[in-house]
């Protein structure tokens, strides 16, 4: 059953009154029971109660709250370890002022390219001191992580999205090979990861929001953004942590090391690479005498503990993203413009088509799943060539989901840096805006010479 314009309704008041409160919490649970109310109509609040169950019967939503938590424990038992400070004072050695400080962000996002939520959680919770040090906003450091964590995942092949997507378009006849001859299409991921290092590096300049974050800063605030303007979720950002004695960077590294191999060597699943880096803490810890067996499971739980809030808000994420496919909102919004396109606008239009959608759906792998069946043969039938459509769609994909309120992506970031959903948003927006503009050309060129 199509709901026609009704499907657009939850998120249209996601969009208009999330970026009017920043109440990120408080209007994603209201737009869940408005697309329960369209749905279920009557029977609405058992209809939401079952998507409830629906959700955390999900595979996905699983592997989130299993990959938080890891996460949470994982870091918690860095710090109370030392070995996150000693890994900074080894950072320390390279980082002599803010540029260096950011341009070392890009660096270890580039190192930890494996997978997005990998390099969102590790890469900000070790650098967030070192930033703070040398007095870089925590907008940057967001917008650093966020511009490369997707964009790096697409153009390596064999990281968890690109293997999530090569996986799936083989249904259409398309290999890995043709993933690879994708890449070099892929503009606005490129795009992304070039703009994020230009401004590290202060060849770009800070503009608008990020500017402001600067000056903040450099007035004497504080490199997290006030109170006020944190009202975009509710998982507050921990600078209580006491203060403990470093310990060597192999208490880091080590853990790190098991965890990507680990990963690697079971199909890529980080959940089996976390289990196998909390085994090696145990006995790296209780081996050196840094923790005994209650302190490590104390601090894992604390870890724990502090994820449960963004899990929640991750909930009504997934909530909405399944209200979304009842709904069937991406097929009403896509089939709406595609009786216009030409050949030789397609790129351009799976790009922009693609980013509306996602930005506003937010599960960005369902999307994908939908949107192969309807652009892959929709190129073959006008002679462009499907890993030019592919590449469009993933580019789209990738800005969508990092300008989404309710995307993974931005909440992962706020765990790790504190930055809420709308801040990441409103600071990143400029730089995010500039390589859809440089993709969108390039869209618009290779469509146009075929």
């Amino acid at each position: 059953m199509g709901y026609g314009f009704l499907s657009c309704i939850p998120i249209l008041f996601l969009i208009i009154v999330g970026f009017a409160t920043k109440r990120m919490t408080e209007t994603i649970v209201v737009a869940t029971i408005i697309g329960s109310v369209i749905l279920f109509k009557e029977d609405f609040f058992g209809g939401f109660v079952e998507l409830i169950y629906e959700v955390f019967s999900n595979e996905s939503f699983q592997f989130i709250v299993l990959l938080l938590m890891g996460i949470g424990g994982m870091i918690k038992l860095f710090e109370r370890s030392g070995a996150l400070a000693g890994f900074r004072q080894l950072l320390r050695r390279f980082v002599k002022g803010p540029k260096s400080a950011m341009v070392v962000t890009w660096l270890l996002a580039v190192i930890m390219f494996i997978d997005d939520y990998l390099c969102l959680l590790t890469v900000s919770s070790s650098m967030k001191g070192l930033t703070d040090r040398y007095r870089v906003p925590r907008e940057h450091l967001a917008y650093t992580l966020n511009a490369q964590s997707i964009s790096l995942c697409l153009l390596i092949p064999f990281s968890s999205w690109s293997v999530f997507t090569i996986t799936n378009i083989k249904q259409f006849d398309l290999t890995r090979t043709d993933y690879l001859k994708a890449i070099i299409y892929m503009f606005y991921p490129i795009a992304s990861i070039v703009i994020a290092l230009l401004l590290a590096l202060g060849i770009l300049p800070k503009v608008f929001n990020m500017k402001k974050a600067y000056e903040r800063v450099d007035q004497g605030g504080p490199t997290l953004p006030e109170i006020s303007d944190q009202g975009a979720s509710i998982v507050e950002d921990d600078d209580t942590a006491e203060k403990v004695v470093p310990s060597t960077p192999l208490n880091f590294f080590i853990p790190m090391i098991v965890l990507i191999v680990v990963m690697m060597l079971s199909n890529r699943n980080i959940i089996h690479g976390i289990l196998a880096a909390l085994f090696c803490i145990l006995v790296l810890y209780k081996g050196q005498k840094i923790m005994t067996v209650g302190q490590f499971f104390n601090n894992f739980f604390d870890g724990m503990k502090a994820m449960v809030a963004i899990a929640f808000v991750v909930l009504f994420a997934f909530i909405i993203a399944v209200e979304n496919e009842k709904l069937g909102f991406a097929p009403y919004v896509i089939g709406i413009f595609s009786k216009f396109i030409t050949p030789a606008l397609l790129p351009l239009f799976i790009f922009l088509i693609m980013s509306v959608v996602s930005f506003t759906m937010g599960d960005v792998w369902s999307l994908i799943l939908i949107s192969l069946p309807i652009f892959i043969p929709m190129a073959v039938q006008m002679n462009v060539k499907p890993v030019i459509a592919l590449a469009a769609l993933l580019s789209g994909a990738n800005l969508g989901i990092l300008n989404c309120l309710q995307s993974d992506a931005l909440f992962m970031t706020y765990a790790g840096s504190g930055v809420p959903n709308v801040t990441q948003i409103k600071t990143g927006l400029p730089y995010m805006a500039l390589a859809a503009f440089l993709a969108a050309v390039g869209y618009l060129i290779i469509g146009l010479i075929g």
